[in-house]
């Protein structure tokens, strides 16, 4: 059975990827099997990913914390191939200095002290409360959003659209969702497309994923300012019946009653509604749900004891 090297590469376009892949290959003896792995993977061995994205936490916690050998990925064309420090200079090369660091995969890159600073500050997982609400803000302009699975979607806060990754296969994600400042380049390759929605995008994309949660207060009431545009049809029902009733302004509590939807169904809701901007907070007194009254046992007896005269039981 061949030994196996596990490599990840994050941050690349697809091109540039394929390029990469097909002379690290080479590099190797057939003695030994090349797979390309996600860097959420726990048997990773080798990391190699694109400098811009080199500080996000996640990154910082696998060079940081798990202490995977990684090259950090620099465009320099008169550099290529070289390798100094951490970093590998694009164009990819096979030179001698490239061939012996593959080959030397078990080898523990040395992590800077400036690196290991940043790991301390940053390594945590992030708070995606904290992180989702800098895809509305403006001043971000355009964004290069990712997790631990990969590439998501390229952001044009000032235009609110998103261009999803077309082949990342996951609709979800999870705490380990961040982004960076896209460049220039990365935002001219979409500018010829027109984009999707960002609210109703973002909206989709949390209704699947996990570790959403905001301190929501029972006392608190919300009234709806855009209808959510669920993708899947099966999910369209309760989304909807649920946005009628926020469209008058109700409490969580109120809805529930209403709907006979679970609390954290609607804890749910109000959380990425808050988060998009699709729900806002409003005054008690504002709330115009109307819920039906159940018959007061007096009220029952009565009436049925005037059935029964009408009926002369």
């Amino acid at each position: 059975m061949k030994e196996e090297v596990k490599i990840a590469i994050f941050g690349l376009s697809l091109n540039v990827l394929d390029g990469i892949k097909q002379k690290i290959k080479i590099m190797y003896d057939d003695s030994l099997e090349v797979s390309w792995a996600n860097i959420a993977d726990p048997h990773l061995d080798i990391l190699l990913v694109n400098d811009m994205f080199f500080s996000s936490p996640t990154i910082q916690n696998l060079v940081g914390a798990k202490k995977i050998p990684y090259l950090r990925l620099v465009n320099k064309n008169e550099k290529s191939g070289q390798i100094e420090g951490d970093k590998l200079y694009l164009p990819f090369s096979v030179t001698a200095e490239t061939r012996a660091w593959f080959k030397e995969r078990y080898l523990q890159v040395p992590v800077s002290n400036k690196t290991e600073k940043l790991v301390q500050k940053i390594s945590q997982s992030i708070d995606l409360i904290k992180v989702i609400p800098e895809f509305f803000n403006e001043r971000n302009g355009n964004l290069q959003v990712f997790d631990a699975n990969g590439n998501i979607a390229l952001m044009n806060i000032r235009t609110q659209q998103v261009w999803a990754d077309p082949t990342r296969k996951l609709q979800s994600t999870d705490a380990s969702l961040n982004y960076t400042y896209a460049t220039m380049q990365m935002a001219q390759a979409v500018n010829s497309s027109q984009g999707e929605d960002l609210t109703s995008w973002v909206w989709n994309f949390l209704w699947y994923s996990s570790d959403i949660d905001l301190k929501l207060h029972r006392a608190d009431f919300y009234k709806l300012q855009s209808w959510p545009q669920p993708n899947h049809q099966n999910e369209r029902q309760m989304v909807f019946k649920i946005s009628a009733c926020f469209e008058v302004g109700a409490s969580i509590h109120q809805v529930a009653q209403k709907t006979g939807y679970s609390i954290e169904q609607l804890n749910k809701f109000v959380t990425i509604g808050l988060l998009t901007h699709v729900l806002g907070k409003i005054p008690a007194e504002s709330a115009k749900l109307i819920l039906e009254e159940k018959p007061t046992s007096g009220a029952l007896r009565g009436f049925f004891g005037k059935l029964r005269m009408k009926l002369g039981i």
